[in-house]
């Protein structure tokens, strides 16, 4: 899944919850949760694969995926500690992800690994068009700015 929908949901989470503590457990377990949706994504091959001396361009994609999302975080809400905590809990899995990609003996991440792997191939594995998961990434940034306003 792309990053926005990621950061939009954890924000709407940490607005909604009350409790700091939960909102941000509530926020980790969503990016999970939204990874089992179809979804679409750019690649990052030179990334996953440790090309890094050619990964300047998939750097990129995911720099401005992240801003995207903090500039509709920052005019809807604004940047607070909670907010930006609430975005980077967002996105710890695919932080993780990242970690493995440039650690891929450490045994802790590669658990993560194959467990981030097995919930985003749940839809993978059907056969479901590719529209599809660039709609379904777009409801969810909907409902995410709904819950924001």
């Amino acid at each position: 899944m792309l990053l926005t929908p990621h950061i939009l949901t954890g924000v709407a989470i940490i607005i909604l919850v009350q409790n700091p503590i939960l909102g941000l457990i509530f926020i980790l377990l969503s990016h999970y949760f939204l990874d089992l949706f179809p979804q679409t994504e750019y690649t990052i091959k030179t990334i996953r694969t440790g090309q890094w001396s050619r990964s300047l361009p998939d750097f990129l994609k995911i720099f401005l995926d992240i801003l995207f999302g903090l500039t509709v975080v920052f005019f809807m809400t604004g940047l607070s500690p909670l907010i930006l905590a609430a975005a980077a809990m967002a996105l710890f899995p695919d932080i993780l992800t990242l970690l493995h990609c440039i650690f891929p003996t450490n045994r802790l991440l590669k658990k993560h690994m194959k467990i981030h792997i097995a919930i985003n191939a749940v839809c993978e594995n059907k056969k479901i068009p590719g529209v599809l998961g660039i709609v379904s990434q777009v409801i969810i940034i909907i409902i995410a700015i709904y819950f924001l306003r």
